[in-house]
């Protein structure tokens, strides 16, 4: 995405905001949303495996399927 972005600078010309159209702004909220729900679900991903690691090295006590289901 080619945000078009204007930047507001104080008297000494350093940046102090940033302006983006509506639009963009929309865009990128909605694609930013959608990158954060993908990352939640492969850190979970990843926590599940390192807890699968833990369980098959004996370092942490595993559940049954029955257990598991009990608990939902």
């Amino acid at each position: 995405m080619d945000l078009h972005l204007q930047y507001i600078t104080n008297e000494k010309g350093i940046s102090q905001a940033v302006v983006i159209p509506q639009k963009e702004w929309e865009i990128f909220q909605k694609e930013y949303f959608k990158m954060k729900k993908k990352l939640e679900i492969l850190l979970g991903i990843e926590n599940a495996l390192q807890e699968v690691d833990l369980i098959q090295t004996g370092k942490k006590k595993g559940k049954s399927l029955a257990t598991f289901i009990y608990e939902l």
